[in-house]
């Protein structure tokens, strides 16, 4: 195919990553919602946009650095370039979500809640905040002055400090390190909230004695987290290599500052030379709060009565009625497939804790990427493997922001007998495989298998959309294994019949199921691909996008965030829609059919289309054979491509806007949490030798 046919087809990575950041934005906007829940939307978009500013922005910095400077495939632009763009439309996107702030706090207000300044308060609430900053505040605090003969103070990633114009060259510094970023009171007329690093800047003048200020704010800085751990610096001891990762991240340069207010040209300066801002690093002034924690922290502080006035009702994972009794015995009689979060990770943890106390078992094997926080998952591993059974824990150290969670997990599961290896050289280990092994005395050991798209996770399981795949199929039980043989072996060239595994076979394979459906749309048959994921901007992948789109091939791309290619253009891409649903549980799905109606091939894993995922990463592909999953699946397919409420759709240019909505608007994220419901509604029959099967089949037996 000709390499320029993908020219004024492509979006800059960066650009399209923050025009998700404002689909996000515009969920916080909606009126419709209870203020709490705007609140929680407010709250991911900004901690979306500190990850932005913290890894992509952090990268453009890097690369700016380098000599010649790397060029976007997709655009051409320099990394100056990039940097400039994506930093004026994330500033743009600061100021309207400070405009849609003004609104949530409109909002609570009406319901009760108030979110104050300082400089607002007056009788008894401004007597509860001195008492409140006496009491509690001050005592924290070290003001510090700091001229050319004193070193600034260090302030860390994502951490606020008071800072003060005393002189000329003179600044006032009070670090806040980690105040609490809400304090909540109440009285007759309400309850209200303040800012603790807002009382901090009111009360400033009376912790420098005589001295005049003669102006005061906060800031917040923001720093480069884009810093990679070399393998061979954890040679021998890979697990300390990454405490010190981590504990260097956190003192990387500044990509961000913010302020609270506007702030004068001689105080912006003097913080600039002392923080060492990189060139393009422009300081900036926002309403909107400086982090993120106070909009997940209000709903927690308040009454648990208020809190529930303010949000709507909360969405709980159904429980599911087939998993009952002998978890494995269920998935031997047939295949079976979990969707989060409609319904329950608890047929999954229930098999783990099962297989750990199951004499037939004798190993599990299982790629970690990110745990909850006590997670029964890690503890069922670590009961099997107190109880003899050879457990082997893949668990990738290098999870971006949870490095120290998986850490402390990888001591706990040695200590409990696991053994614990910590992905490859090079590669990142982001499969989401377990595999349990029987010993029932035959040839080989009995399999199975579980494959899906998110992470053993208790918690994101309750908040993410994800596919969980088992299956005793013996076909993908033997990719399994041999899979996890490469990788204790440190092979990322995995060899598998019915697994795609990246990097060897998860770009060929998905390259050539579309070259079939390529060839089906020249023979004049009917030819089709749905593809969801979470991101695309691999260009051998766009390239065969726009190829099928010419010739024929019907392609539905339902892309959560970032998204490189451009739909409707003429002669290249007609063929091509892309939505994207952002509702209230993070779609986190990866599924791909091909082939028309009745010709149907489907499958789901853990990589999204990005250069990383499919070169850089472990990630695993499973095929959909079951009839009762797939038909699962083709409904779930069908349910996403009629949501008319949630799925804003790609235009030509590059932007996103709802469909035209019907008279009744359909949201997949209701339609499918209807679904599971009314399916899990009746329990199925239990097997008839299970304890509760037999007791079922005596109360039978005693009613005649």
């Amino acid at each position: 195919m000709d390499e320029t046919v993908a020219y004024g087809c492509t979006l800059n990575r960066e650009l399209s990553w923050l025009a998700f950041n404002r689909r996000v934005l515009e969920e916080a906007a909606l009126e419709a919602r209870p203020p709490l829940d705007r609140l929680t939307f407010l709250g991911i978009f900004q901690s979306n946009l500190d990850e932005f500013y913290r890894v992509r922005l952090g990268t453009l910095l890097d690369q700016m650095a380098l000599e010649p400077p790397p060029i976007d495939d997709k655009t051409g632009w320099t990394p100056a370039q990039q940097f400039d763009a994506a930093r004026r439309e994330a500033e743009r996107l600061t100021d309207e979500a400070g405009r849609v702030a003004q609104g949530i706090r409109a909002a609570l207000q009406a319901g009760g809640v108030s979110c104050l300044r300082p400089e607002a308060l007056e009788g008894p609430r401004a007597a509860a905040m001195a008492r409140y900053y006496k009491d509690e505040l001050k005592p924290l605090l070290s003001p510090l002055a700091i001229d050319a003969h004193h070193p600034f103070p260090f302030i860390r990633d994502r951490e606020e400090a008071v800072v003060s114009r005393l002189g000329k060259r003179t600044l006032g510094v009070i670090p806040l390190g980690r105040l609490p970023r809400l304090k909540l009171f109440s009285d007759e007329a309400g309850h209200w909230a303040l800012h603790p690093s807002a009382v901090v800047r009111f009360f400033a003048p009376k912790l420098y004695g005589r001295r005049d200020l003669a102006e005061t704010v906060v800031c917040r800085v923001t720093r480069n987290a884009d810093l990679t751990v070399e393998e061979r610096e954890g040679e021998g001891d890979f697990r300390g290599a990454m405490r010190d990762f981590v504990r260097r991240r956190k003192r990387l340069a500044p990509v961000r500052l913010q302020f609270d207010r506007p702030v004068g040209p001689e105080l912006q300066s003097l913080l600039a030379e002392r923080l060492a801002l990189p060139p393009g690093v422009e300081p900036r002034a926002q309403s909107l709060p400086l982090a993120p924690d106070f909009a997940f922290a209000l709903g927690k502080a308040l009454p648990p009565e208020v809190a529930q006035r303010l949000c709507a009702a909360p969405r709980k994972p159904c429980h599911v009625n087939w998993a009952q009794g002998d978890i494995a015995r269920r998935v031997r009689e047939r295949d079976r497939l979990l969707h989060f979060p409609f319904e329950s990770i608890s047929p999954f943890v229930r098999l783990l804790e099962q297989a750990a106390e199951d004499p037939k078992v004798s190993a599990i094997r299982i790629t970690l990427y990110r745990l909850a926080a006590n997670s029964r998952i890690a503890q069922a591993l670590a009961r099997a493997a107190e109880n003899g059974k050879d457990v082997l824990c893949v668990l990738e150290l290098r999870a971006r922001f949870d490095e120290e969670n998986n850490i402390n997990y990888s001591e706990m599961l040695q200590e409990a007998g696991c053994t614990v290896i910590y992905g490859l050289p090079g590669y990142k280990v982001h499969a989401k495989v377990c595999l349990i092994l029987y010993n029932d005395g035959g040839d080989e050991p009995r399999t199975l298998t579980q494959i899906g798209t998110g992470n053993y996770n208790e918690k994101t399981a309750a908040q993410y959309t994800d596919l969980s795949y088992l299956t005793a199929d013996p076909t993908i039980g033997r990719d399994a294994i041999r899979l996890f043989r490469a990788l204790c072996l440190g092979d990322p060239e995995v060899e598998s019949d019915a697994l795609w595994v990246a990097p060897k076979s998860f770009l060929p394979r998905l390259l050539a199921q579309l070259d079939q459906e390529i060839a089906e749309a020249r023979a004049g048959r009917p030819a089709y691909a749905f593809l969801k994921v979470n991101s695309l901007n691999n260009m051998p992948l766009i390239r065969k996008l726009i190829e099928a789109s010419r010739a024929g091939v019907r392609l539905d791309l339902h892309v959560r965030g970032i998204c490189c290619v451009r739909p409707g253009i003429p002669g290249k891409t007609d063929n091509l829609d892309i939505r994207s649903v952002v509702g209230d549980s993070l779609e986190h799905t990866r599924l791909l059919c091909f082939g028309a109606p009745g010709h149907e091939r489907l499958f789901i894993g853990s990589g999204d289309f990005l250069n990383r995922n499919l070169n850089r990463r472990v990630e695993v592909y499973t095929p959909i054979v079951d009839p009762d999953c797939r038909q699962d699946l083709l409904q779930l397919i069908a349910i996403l491509r009629a949501d008319d409420a949630k799925a804003r759709r790609m235009k030509p240019d590059g932007t996103y806007a709802l469909p035209p909505q019907g008279p009744r608007p359909l949201s997949s994220q209701d339609a499918l949490r209807a679904r599971y419901a009314s399916l899990n509604a009746h329990p199925c029959p239990l097997p008839e030798d299970s304890p509760r099967g037999l007791l079922a089949r005596l109360r039978r037996l005693l009613r005649h």
